[in-house]
């Protein structure tokens, strides 16, 4: 059969599949939380870190912080329909823990070509460690002398955090004795072998937020990096539409999850490309091999760049490594770059949508994304 005919047959199945996948986003659920100590395998952080990485790649951002400002517009979402108790497989910086929370997952896995973006994650373990609760964490990432005892009234909440912190200065004293300990944890709890490089890049990681504090922003190399990307005190006051989840900062419950899973080394942070012949792959085998599923899978706007990279079809093949099941997740940003996005609120340069995997694996082999934007609006939960 022709090519032509073949791609015409084939995207006449769409909107039968789209039809399916809006009749499966409400189905009705049985109750969704599981004990918040469900039992799993030991990991042993940076064994399993070293089997699953690629060797690190370049991307032109630093990606402190996330510059998604909408960030939460799927967070009643996932409350609601994404799986719990599985596997959570994310990009980038903290805003992961905000979904993490949300979807309270056994095991997380941190996907980022940056090695930086490890190293990062491997310095909010070290927080982690020693914060035992959101004042603490904040105190200990902007460097400030913290108190031994939580202020009362600094919880909960992370505007009554943000108020208690104030009378507490960035501090060069406090700084240098807590990159002290974060080297520590890293070195001879976590038995990460520290390169040179490594330790000057989680200092520079770790000065950024001593020099800016809650108005640092997101950073990039060879682009404008313009005011309208959103501070990290915008993005600790954000909420959820209803009003109902801020940040993971914003509850103690919250923070106590992803603190409790950090501390039990089961956020683990991998070097590697959504693309590339090791990784994703990698993180698939261990789910499948620990009788698991991934329940949401946080890809950013990855997706942008893999289409333009030519290498949308090799993370399609990856993705398909994941075990999952029939409600599981993609969680995607798309920027609306002039385009306006049906589902963007108003304000914001872009958009956060869930989408279920099992149907944006169908929908690929339907012939339905030929350009991000097709990745962006052909089916999303609404």
């Amino acid at each position: 059969m022709p090519s032509t005919l073949r791609r015409e047959k084939t995207l006449r199945l769409v909107p039968a599949l789209l039809a399916l996948a809006s009749l499966g986003a409400f189905c009705p659920r049985e109750t969704r939380r599981p004990p918040a100590s469900a039992p799993g395998a030991e990991v042993e952080l940076a064994p399993l870190s070293a089997e699953l990485s690629e060797p690190g790649g370049y991307f032109d951002t630093d990606n402190l912080i996330s510059n998604e400002t909408p960030y939460l517009q799927v967070a009643d979402q996932l409350a609601a329909s994404a799986p719990t108790g599985g596997v959570y497989v994310g990009v980038g910086p903290d805003q992961n823990f905000s979904y993490i929370a949300r979807v309270r997952p056994r095991y997380a896995f941190i996907l980022d070509v940056r090695r930086q973006n490890m190293l990062q994650h491997l310095l909010f373990s070290a927080l982690f460690a020693q914060a035992d609760d959101p004042y603490q964490y904040l105190c200990r990432l902007f460097s400030r002398a913290c108190p031994s005892v939580t202020p009362e009234g600094a919880l909960p909440g992370v505007e009554r955090t943000l108020r208690a912190l104030e009378p507490q200065k960035p501090s060069e004293a406090a700084f240098a004795a807590n990159l002290d300990a974060v080297y520590r944890h890293i070195q001879d709890s976590l038995r990460f072998s520290l390169r040179s490089r490594d330790r000057l890049d989680i200092r520079n990681v770790y000065r950024a937020f001593f020099d800016e504090q809650a108005e640092i922003r997101f950073r990039t190399f060879g682009r404008t990096s313009g005011t309208y990307h959103p501070t990290y005190r915008t993005l600790l006051r954000a909420r959820s539409p209803s009003g109902r989840f801020g940040s993971f900062l914003d509850s103690p419950e919250d923070y106590a999850f992803v603190r409790d899973l950090s501390r039990a080394q089961r956020i683990v942070p991998v070097v590697g490309d959504f693309g590339g012949p090791h990784a994703l792959r990698a993180i698939g085998g261990w789910v499948r091999a620990h009788g698991l599923t991934v329940s949401a899978f946080y890809t950013s706007n990855v997706e942008f760049y893999l289409m333009r990279n030519q290498a949308f079809a090799a993370f399609v093949a990856n993705l398909r490594e994941l075990p999952s099941q029939p409600e599981s997740v993609l969680i995607r940003s798309c920027f609306d770059y002039g385009r306006s996005h049906p589902a963007e609120i108003p304000g914001s340069r872009s958009v956060l949508l869930l989408q279920r995997l099992p149907r944006f694996l169908e929908l690929y082999d339907a012939g339905a994304y030929t350009t991000d934007w097709d990745v962006c609006t052909a089916d999303y939960l609404r």
